[in-house]
Parts: structure tokens; sequence; C-alpha cells
């Protein structure tokens, strides 16, 4: 039987590692933060409780951290329809849970996937201490980023992460 303490959290508005969203934002050049509040907001603009991501539309290139709770279907599926609907590009810091609907539904066939290898650990807490499951980073790729000179596969993103996991430590 699987602890499903292992999977969970009390708290679900961690903020991204200083690390990871920098190497992100140094290739994807983010307009808008659509997962944030006033204190952890790591780009000019951003979405918070009040003004939703769910209610808004977004910019051309988007990060998403959004809560890893029971609604992040709801995220996924807006990113997807921003994609598809206003052509953003919006990357992702998700939970790399691929036996779930929302990543068949939203994912699978439509983004860039990169696994991180190991546990990332998030800002926010009293200590960092290494997630209690997998991280992925996804792209639905609008065409403000879609050449040649910007695209990257998941392959190349995941040795980006890599290569920058490896610089901050």
């Amino acid at each position: 039987m699987i602890n499903k303490g292992l999977f969970t959290s009390n708290k679900d508005d961690w903020r991204t590692p200083k690390w990871l969203f920098n190497v992100l934002n140094d290739h994807f050049r983010f307009h808008l933060d659509v997962c944030s509040d006033d204190d952890n907001a790591l780009c000019k603009f951003n979405y918070t409780l009040e003004k939703s991501c769910l209610e808004y539309d977004w910019l051309e290139s988007n990060y998403m951290n959004c809560p890893y709770g029971k609604k992040i279907s709801l995220f996924v599926a807006r990113a997807h329809q921003q994609w598809r609907e206003n052509d953003c590009t919006t990357v992702a810091l998700l939970p790399a849970r691929t036996d779930t609907k929302w990543f068949h539904n939203f994912i699978y066939d439509d983004c860039t996937i990169a696994f991180i290898k190991g546990r990332i650990k998030f800002e926010g807490g009293e200590k960092l201490a290494p997630a209690p499951f997998p991280s992925m980073v996804v792209v639905w790729w609008g065409s403000y980023r879609l050449n040649e000179k910007d695209f990257v596969s998941g392959k190349k993103l995941s040795n980006m992460i890599e290569e920058a996991r490896k610089n901050e430590t």
C-alpha cells in the first residue's frame, strides 16, 4: 500500500526554486506569472487568487506553478485552453503524475515534457526540503516562441535544467 502522505502537502503555494525559474526565464522571457500572490510572484505581471488566471486571458509567454491540490486539473486545462484559443506559450512546473486524466487530456500529446531528475526543493516553507513527488516541466508552444532558434526538445530542456541545478549546488 502506498502512503498518501508521500504525495501530499498541507500547503499548496510553494514557490519555484530560483535556480529553476531563472533557467526557464532566461530562455522563455516570461511576461506573466499566472499562479502567484503578491509575495511570491516571479514576473512583473501576475495573477492571484483575487485576480485569477482562471478568469482572465493570459499573455504571450507565461509561467505557471499552480496549486498542486485537487484543483490542479482546472489550471492545467486552462493553460491548454489559452494555448489553443489565444496562441500562448506557457511553461508549467507540475508534479509528474502521468497516471492522471489531466496529464493525458491536456499534456501528453500537446506539450514538450521534461522530467526533472531527483526531487526539487520548493521555497516558501520554514525550511527547504525535497518535494514528496517527482516533478516535470511542460511547455505549450504558442507561435510567440515557436521558431527554430527558441524551440527546445524535452531532452534539451531536461539538460538545461540539470545543468542549472549543478551550477546552483
